[in-house]
């Protein structure tokens, strides 16, 4: 089986039996996780229990949320994981999400975490921004 043309949509397969994934973009990252764990019978919990990786944190990645994460090597570090543990290629989603992760802890301040307002104010009291 021969790689599918650039113009079908489909990333190459990137290994003998493996199936050709969606061409890489944030959009089809957490739906690709999702179905890919569900395929295989296993839940949220199932994943986290295999992976050590807290099931808040698997649910933001599903629905590409990075807002919880320090940094973003977290994301792709736990992306990279959740993909092994379900069978996506971890060179795909890290294709997928790399732009948007940069782009997204590119605009924050040091300490804003993006779950509270605890960062800036830690940055205000000393300074930083």
């Amino acid at each position: 089986m021969s790689d599918p043309p650039a113009e079908s949509g489909l990333f190459p397969a990137s290994g003998p039996g493996m199936l050709a994934m969606p061409t890489p973009s944030l959009a089809v990252a957490g739906p690709t996780l999702r179905t890919a764990r569900e395929r295989m019978g296993m839940s949220l919990q199932d994943v986290a229990a295999e992976t050590r990786i807290a099931v808040r944190h698997l649910a933001a990645l599903e629905e590409a949320r990075f807002d919880g994460f320090a940094a973003p090597v977290y994301v792709m570090g736990f992306a990279r994981n959740y993909a092994r543990a379900v069978g996506v290629s971890r060179d795909w989603i890290s294709d997928c999400l790399r732009d948007a992760v940069e782009a997204q802890f590119g605009q924050r301040s040091r300490f804003d975490l993006g779950w509270s307002h605890e960062g800036a104010a830690h940055a205000a009291r000393f300074g930083r921004s």
